[in-house]
């Protein structure tokens, strides 16, 4: 099955969410405290032009210092705002890589990687597998952590409309 997630999947992406202690009323700035905190290292979000590296709608590169998130200008926030969980998924689930860029323009990334210091780059793999399989339910779970919460009436047939 494509989108299928095993059991095993969905209890080390809530764990790896529950670990960040986000309190009611998330901001899209304590997230990002939160996820920096757990990654050790400053993440820096930056504006890319979505022609520099077409069809890829983010992409976390690591150095040694730092990490940075780069995502696509163009795109509108809730979509950037998604890409921006993605990526935080692959942080807090420590991937070390899918290959989605490497494979796409490898001299490109290499020359750069090698003057820049990179340790690690990760972007939307172009194969649905068990990597962004994992960091996509990462990213609907921090997702839905940023969504105001639903007051529950205490009329059950009013809560089938909620």
């Amino acid at each position: 099955m494509r989108f299928g997630k095993s059991a095993g999947e969905r209890a080390t992406s809530k764990a790896v969410v529950d670990a960040l202690n986000l309190g009611e009323h998330v901001t899209f700035d304590d997230l990002l405290a939160a996820v920096t905190k757990t990654h050790g290292k400053p993440i820096e979000l930056r504006d890319i032009d979505s022609a520099v590296i077409p069809s890829v709608t983010g992409l976390w590169i690591e150095k040694d210092k730092k990490s940075i998130i780069l995502l696509p200008s163009g795109d509108n926030k809730l979509h950037r705002t998604h890409a921006a969980c993605h990526e935080f998924g692959h942080i807090l689930l420590r991937h070390q890589g899918c290959g989605g860029v490497e494979t796409t323009m490898p001299s490109l990334f290499q020359h750069i990687g090698s003057r820049k210091g990179i340790r690690r780059m990760l972007a939307r793999s172009l194969t649905w597998n068990a990597t962004e399989r994992a960091a996509e339910q990462v990213a609907y779970l921090l997702s839905l952590a940023l969504l105001p919460k639903e007051r529950e009436s205490p009329n059950t047939f009013e809560r089938t409309f909620l």
